[in-house]
């Protein structure tokens, strides 16, 4: 008679390792199906954030930019917010004035070519230096005091101000290009700016003026209407950059793109997305030219046709109209709802992602109203190269022998 032994876990271990490894390698799939795997945690496809005081402190963002070591900077109507793994948001403090926003309300941001953070409101801008703001409110600079964009042209900095049109600061000295004067702008609001350095053109869209690309050309400033053709759709009110060059134009039923030596060309319409009747609220756009589309049926990720939908049920929160996209530089897609600001992995774009380096503020720099210093060379581009396309800090998938190996490992006692 066989007296039956006591189980032993560390003889089913070597067993289990036995078994496998006399399996051939083509059979190791089959294997694995066979064994119930163990799940490695994951970090979230999707993160969300609530307004509290330990997060951002508004849905309602209206501009973000890169900012140094993996920062965002959220211009909110609730202050301005900064993340980097946690947040911070700063507001206007009345107790000292001299360190504090103009108000809670931002309505741009933009680095210039030195490093100094330009911050854009209804009633003027600040330009945070590093050691304190300096705030430009002089009419007799910006015709109007609604800030509306910024955008930085190699060492100028162009801003859309209310109905006045457009400025420019450059050298120390700010320029109005008064609207409907000769050879100046045929417009008076803009919606949206953004540059285009492969042809070096700075495109404008406005509120009820359409389409608008200016260029420098001998140190002259020329504007040009550019959405005369009849291969545009009407109207065209939001404008995007592009990566590769041209820009992308949108409204909430169409996107198109252009550029001076290709012209337009039409990208897609709503019924394309392939969904109930929606609109289209804002778009970004990829390194590699993947277009994310933002509307009030989630965000459509676009490669010629429509390769994912992300709404409530993939993770938007607790609506899937999406107001806001912003795709910083680690490869996150920020998007804002009516109740959560969050972002997404985008793991469907696989290009280089680039660095931004903010050059260092200088201590001595103090900007007044009329002038800014001289400018210093330009800001180093890098790029970073995450191997396989996976931004840095996201796991990849766990092999079947990585698997394979927490299972058994879970099975000893510890």
């Amino acid at each position: 008679m066989v007296r039956a032994g006591r189980f032993n876990p560390v003889l089913l271990v070597l067993g289990l390792v036995l078994s496998v490894a006399i399996v051939p390698a083509g059979s190791a799939a089959t294997v694995a199906d066979q064994v119930s795997l163990r799940q490695t945690p994951a970090i979230p496809d999707i993160q969300l954030f609530i307004p509290s005081s330990g997060s951002i402190h508004s849905t309602q963002v209206h501009d973000a930019i890169n900012g140094k070591d993996g920062l965002v900077l959220f211009a909110t109507s609730f202050g301005l917010s900064e993340y980097n793994g946690s947040w911070s948001t700063r507001h206007l403090t009345r107790s000292d004035l001299r360190f504090s926003l103009l108000d809670d309300f931002i309505t741009a941001l933009e680095y210039d070519h030195e490093g100094n953070l330009w911050i854009g409101y209804a009633e003027g801008i600040q330009v945070d230096n590093g050691s304190g703001y300096q705030t430009i409110r002089d009419q007799q600079l910006l015709k109007s005091l609604r800030i509306k964009d910024f955008q930085r042209w190699g060492d100028t900095m162009w801003v859309a101000a209310g109905n006045s049109g457009i400025h420019r600061f450059s050298g120390g000295n700010w320029t109005w290009f008064k609207p409907m004067s000769s050879h100046g702008p045929g417009f008076y609001e803009i919606d949206s700016m953004a540059l285009d350095p492969r042809n070096d053109v700075l495109y404008v869209a406005t509120e009820d003026k359409g389409i608008w690309q200016v260029t420098n050309a001998s140190d002259r400033i020329l504007f040009e209407r550019i959405d005369t053709s009849e291969q545009v759709p009407a109207p065209v009110l939001h404008v995007r950059r592009s990566p590769l060059g041209g820009a992308y134009f949108f409204d909430r039923e169409t996107i198109t793109w252009y550029s001076p030596e290709h012209g337009w060309r039409h990208i897609l319409s709503i019924s394309d997305l392939q969904t109930e009747r929606t609109v289209i609220n804002d778009i970004e756009v990829a390194p590699d030219e993947t277009l994310f589309i933002g509307t009030d049926n989630g965000i459509f990720i676009w490669k010629e046709t429509v390769i994912k939908r992300i709404a409530r049920f993939e993770g938007t929160g607790s609506s899937a109209v999406i107001t806001w996209l912003f795709l910083d530089a680690e490869n996150r897609l920020w998007f804002a709802t009516q109740g959560n600001v969050g972002f997404y992995y985008a793991l469907e774009t696989v290009l280089p992602m680039i660095t931004i380096q903010i050059p260092e503020y200088s201590p001595e720099t103090t900007i007044t109203s009329g002038s800014i210093p001289e400018s210093v060379p330009e800001p180093s581009m890098g790029t970073q190269a995450p191997g396989d396309g996976y931004p840095a800090g996201v796991p990849q998938e766990p092999t079947i022998l990585d698997r394979l190996i927490q299972f058994l490992s879970g099975l000893i006692p510890g």
